[in-house]
């Protein structure tokens, strides 16, 4: 049986922090369910989801290996010292959550302040106010990218708070109150639970970290965690798709309310995985571009859209057309997501995607490693990596632009900030931690 290796004295490693661990008893029986429940979500849900399924048993085969290629690369990975200490000043907290809270005011400041009559509508669930808000409030090309920097905010603030040890100043606690205040709004305005969800997981993985539980009733929540996570997780679904989804449009086609949030959950995690076995099977592939693994590229401004072939205008003409025109003809716009790993295969074909999925399972294995240890540069990283772990049965969150632009915000940090910490000053850290 995999085990974790010994963590720095003051550090509590639960089993769901290793990502070999992670992926051979969390996500691989998450997969194999979601596999087996495909074709009767999809024959049996009130909407149109996908007219036909098309998972194959060899397309399981094939995902599994792709999991145990990411197994094999995260367990030597995991095994890595990490000897130097490395503190981050406080001086990149203030930076980060500036540059935040600067790029959610350019995002949202004039529409909040043209129409705070539209906000509130959409927080109270007025049918329609989302799209609205949607519309007046596009992504701007690196405003947007910018607010990813809460993320990076919110875990290195963790990372002083629950493992080092370290008192903060109480302005940092306040500031990580507005960060999360921030992503409820993005949340409940612009409909992307995700802003709580990227932010809640990696701080929760830290501050387990710094922490013994002595009350059993904790021991039994967090020993568990991933599974507790998505037997609550429709719960925390159902509340932000009430206005979003429920009364604008499913009101009428569901017997009631719970039945709609758990078809629904359960589609977005069927269809991601039926969608991407219909482009392997019905679009020219593997294609050699990266348009799915490269995602964070195609989304830099100018460059992504040479990359990608959209005209001046936005039309896609480029490899996501086809995707496109297949959601709308045999599928749902609205169930759009591919998953994380078999648009490896899309991307670079099977031989070439397991070498890619090793090598995915090294970088989590370091970046635990030097979470594991306490040190190095690359345990700021790991939460995010972490994260990206859970989420890949639904999307690549790894690739895509929100990840890459927390990773370049910590990246940041350490540039400009970082510095080496002498053995007496780590030894009174933990003993702060421990009290």
């Amino acid at each position: 049986m995999l085990k974790i290796a010994t963590p720095a004295e003051g550090i509590e490693m639960r089993w769901w922090h290793s990502p070999a661990l992670l992926m051979l008893y969390f996500v691989v029986p998450f997969f194999l369910l979601i596999a087996a429940i495909t074709p009767y979500v999809i024959e049996n849900a009130p909407v149109l989801a996908s007219r036909v399924v098309f998972l194959e048993p060899s397309y399981v085969f094939g995902s599994l290996c792709l999991f145990l290629a990411f197994v094999a690369g995260a367990i030597p990975g995991g095994r890595k010292a990490f000897n130097r200490k490395v503190k981050l000043g406080d001086g990149c907290l203030d930076f980060l959550f500036y540059v935040t809270v600067v790029a959610y005011l350019i995002w949202f400041g004039p529409l909040v302040l043209s129409q705070p009559g539209l906000i509130l509508d959409t927080i109270r669930g007025t049918v329609g106010a989302m799209y609205d808000v949607r519309d007046n409030a596009q992504n701007i090309s690196g405003v947007t990218t910018a607010t990813q920097f809460g993320i990076s905010y919110a875990i290195i603030y963790a990372i002083k708070q629950f493992q080092d040890g370290e008192r903060l100043p109480a302005t940092y606690h306040w500031k990580m109150a507005i960060i999360i205040l921030l992503a409820i709004f993005r949340a409940a305005a612009f409909s992307e639970r995700i802003a709580i969800v990227e932010i809640a997981i990696p701080v929760f993985a830290v501050y387990v970290t710094g922490r013994n539980f002595s009350q059993i009733i904790f021991r039994l929540a967090i020993r568990p965690f991933p599974f507790v996570l998505y037997t609550i997780a429709p719960v925390f679904f159902a509340v932000f798709e009430y206005p979003r989804s429920w009364i604008n449009h499913y009101i009428e086609l569901y017997d009631n309310f719970p039945h709609f949030v758990v078809d629904r959950f359960m589609l977005y995690y069927v269809t991601s995985l039926n969608n991407i076995c219909a482009i392997m099977e019905y679009s020219p592939n593997p294609t050699y571009s990266g348009g799915w693994t490269l995602n964070w590229l195609y989304r830099f401004p100018v460059i992504g859209k040479i990359l990608s072939g959209e005209s001046r205008n936005g039309d896609a003409t480029g490899p996501y057309s086809w995707f496109l025109d297949f959601l709308n003809i045999y599928a749902s716009p609205e169930y759009n997501n591919t998953t994380g790993f078999l648009t490896v295969v899309y991307d670079w074909g099977w031989l070439l995607a397991i070498i890619f999925m090793a090598a995915y399972g090294a970088i989590a294995g370091f970046t635990f490693a030097s979470f594991r240890s306490g040190r190095g540069r690359l345990r700021y990283v790991y939460p995010i990596v972490l994260y990206s772990i859970f989420e890949i049965l639904r999307i690549g969150y790894i690739y895509d632009g929100r990840a890459v632009a927390a990773i370049i915000g910590v990246g940041i940090a350490l540039a400009i900030w970082a510095k080496p910490v002498t053995d007496d000053v780590i030894v009174n850290s933990q003993a702060r931690l421990s009290q």
